[in-house]
């Protein structure tokens, strides 16, 4: 099968490099991925100013533009015709009503709009546990042999979220259950805490304050059978998002 490989974490992300690992083995697999992180880009793409697209390796590139971008990019310009898009393993869940920022998540969108099947793969995480790339590989190579067997209809694409692996999995196997549900509606509860605040005199009089961003992943609120309890719960999920609105 011919695979089309980006992220919104970069080029050198763990969890894109060793899925393509992965799949290499079976599969002819291009990478084309932003040339820095990206996350939270939401579906932007680049229109006001060039694309520089640089080749690492045999397939594989990157690329000074966004999640979207990529997709476009090794479509039109070089000219790849892949069987499916694969966008991940991104570091960290896309849940919820999240996937609206996800970079991840509109890569496999834009996919879907250019009538090429396509899935989004994250990693759920929680900071107590250590990270394992390979073994996240391993998790998304056994949810996609499901996947590829029921492929997305069209204008719509699947958005996968693995459950965070426990310290006792040994790398290679695969052990939990996956199921097809709903996208969680509520939203991620953050706040804004003052991070610091530039003298106004050093600014002309021009008070400029900063806030940092801040939430509670794992406390988020979630319904039962929803994508976010599902993952929580050790499971991997599956949803069906729209191209489209």
């Amino acid at each position: 099968m011919k695979l089309l490989l980006t992220n919104d974490d970069g080029m050198d992300a763990e969890g894109l490099q060793e899925l393509a690992r992965l799949l290499r083995v079976e599969h002819e697999c291009w990478v084309v991925a932003p040339d820095q992180g990206r996350s939270c880009c939401s579906h932007s793409v680049t229109n006001a100013e060039p694309l520089k697209l640089r080749q690492h390796g045999e397939r594989e590139w990157d690329l000074s533009g966004t999640p979207a971008d990529c997709v476009r990019v090794a479509i039109h310009c070089l000219n790849f015709k892949p069987d499916y898009v694969l966008s991940g393993v991104n570091h960290g869940g896309n849940l919820g009503v999240d996937t609206l920022y996800s970079g991840t998540v509109s890569a496999a969108r834009e996919a879907s709009m250019l009538g090429i099947p396509a899935v989004a793969l994250s990693q759920y995480m929680r900071r107590d546990i250590a990270k394992d790339w390979a073994q996240s590989a391993f998790r998304a190579r056994r949810v996609l042999e499901h996947l590829w067997l029921d492929p997305p209809v069209e204008g719509t694409f699947w958005n996968v979220n693995l459950p965070a692996i426990v310290p006792e999995e040994v790398v290679g196997t695969v052990h939990f259950p996956i199921s097809f549900c709903d996208t969680e509606h509520s939203p991620l509860q953050f706040h804004f805490t003052p991070y610091e605040t530039a003298n106004p005199e050093l600014l002309g009089g021009n008070s400029v304050r900063t806030f940092l961003y801040q939430s509670n992943y794992q406390t988020r609120p979630r319904q039962d059978g929803s994508d976010v309890s599902l993952c929580f719960a050790g499971h991997a999920t599956v949803t069906k998002l729209k191209s489209f609105g």
